[in-house]
């Protein structure tokens, strides 16, 4: 007898509850393979959130972001044969709103749940109340991830006030949840000024999901190209992941690019709109007008091979801008090749140790006093051996603290390319005290 969706649901949240109790990985597969041709991922998600509305730890969410990847690999329907890119794991647009929907679950099932139990006079789930809002602090990667990264091709597209407006409520709400946090954390607190906070960082959170699903999402969907989406992904693992172990790597399939391929004056027409649309609401609520990214910006800069431009692999940079930023830079540097010989040295406006070009092509160990030559020598051995890594030294030079730090260098493969000698005048720094934010310190200018 087939049965119910209901039916299918609970059985589901039966075969979860066997891993989260202990029971093995392969008896958790065979009851599926036997009971199941296929699910869906409504029925999975509509499972986590029964076990934990059901009392599951939050710190259990994680690992059931995984089961269902292990559990039901190969016969999950729209997850992982999905018509729809975005919806396949690993796709940017998938990860954020799996973290949504954990984010969501922390809202209501567990933060909700412990206020309620406080509300009727019992302060006990109070260590698991900060608990739960450290954990909520883990949206400053999602947020980031969608400040450095998504907003950063919406610019590339003309599409320059969403993400200004978003990115500032965004930094509202990281600033809210510190606050909360830093007000339960207190030895004495009231319930309603905690109730108060709570429910208003929660509503802004909740409005932020909704723009970012409804609003943001369809957007980028119609106006980024499978490129895009490609290379945001690569760079999110740079940043990490909020609430969800780390995701699939996404790449298109050929089918999907040929789709893409097909689709493209569509997209091109989106894009226009996107811009519009986005300087009509720059104008209404008086944005400063950003200047959009090119392609070339974006992309081609990998590949130039023009005479005078230094191309790295995180950027690129004219000869005189890098000059100009080895100069404008607060420290000395000193670079020391393999074999123990001077190759570059950095030109600041102030050096706290004189260097001449001379210096180029000479032995490091004969640019120090015979006293310390053997100390120098002893730690490029230990650099190019690998039993030491780096190595700090601080001395007083008049009035002034001077800090000296080497590093040894090696490339992917591990092998030794020399020593990077750093050396600061850090008197200053020293006497820093309380904070100077940036706006702040702008506007005392």
């Amino acid at each position: 007898m087939e049965r119910t969706r209901e039916e299918r649901q609970q059985r589901i949240v039966e075969i979860l509850s066997l891993l989260h109790e202990g029971g093995s990985f392969e008896e958790a597969k065979q009851l599926f393979s036997e009971e199941f041709d296929g699910v869906d991922v409504t029925e999975i998600t509509a499972a986590e959130k029964a076990l934990i509305q059901g009392g599951l730890d939050p710190s259990e969410i994680q690992r059931l972001c995984n089961i269902h990847a292990a559990v039901f690999k190969g016969s999950i329907n729209e997850i992982h044969r999905s018509n729809q890119t975005h919806g396949q794991p690993g796709h940017p647009v998938h990860t954020l709103k799996l973290e949504n929907q954990v984010l969501e679950s922390l809202l209501t099932d567990e933060i909700d749940g412990l206020l309620a139990k406080i509300e009727k006079g019992d302060w006990q789930p109070k260590e698991r109340l900060i608990a739960a809002l450290i954990d909520l602090g883990q949206i400053d990667k999602h947020y980031a991830r969608k400040e450095t990264l998504i907003f950063a091709y919406m610019e590339k597209y003309g599409i320059t006030a969403p993400p200004q407006v978003m990115w500032g409520v965004d930094d509202d709400i990281r600033a809210m949840i510190k606050d909360l946090l830093q007000y339960t954390q207190q030895e004495k607190i009231a319930f309603n000024p905690l109730m108060e906070k709570w429910e208003k960082v929660k509503n802004e959170i909740e409005e932020m999901i909704f723009k970012e699903e409804e609003i943001m999402v369809p957007m980028t969907l119609d106006v980024f190209t499978l490129k895009d989406w490609e290379q945001i992904a690569a760079d999110s693992f740079d940043i990490g992941f909020a609430y969800i172990p780390e995701p699939l790597p996404f790449k298109a399939s050929q089918a999907d690019l040929e789709k893409e391929a097909e689709r493209e004056p569509q997209r091109l027409a989106a894009v226009q709109q996107a811009k519009e649309t986005t300087e009509g609401i720059a104008a209404s609520l008086n944005l400063e007008k950003a200047k959009a990214a090119t392609d070339e910006e974006i992309y081609d800069w990998e590949e130039t091979q023009s005479e005078g431009t230094v191309v790295l692999p995180t950027g690129i940079l004219q000869l005189e801008q890098l000059v100009a930023l080895f100069q404008a830079l607060p420290v000395d540097l000193t670079f020391v090749d393999d074999q123990d010989r001077v190759r570059f040295y950095s030109e600041g406006k102030e050096r706290v140790f004189p260097r001449t070009k001379s210096v180029i092509g000479r032995e490091v160990v004969n640019c120090h006093p015979p006293k310390s030559m053997h100390i120098v020598q002893k730690i490029l051995d230990d650099f190019r051996s690998g039993t030491r890594k780096a190595a700090d030294f601080w001395i007083d030079l008049g009035p002034k603290k001077i800090y000296i730090r080497y590093f040894a260098l090696k490339n992917s493969e591990g092998q030794y390319l020399g020593c990077l000698e750093v050396t600061q005048d850090i008197t200053e720094i020293q006497g820093i005290e309380g904070q100077n934010r940036l706006l702040e310190g702008f506007t005392q200018q």
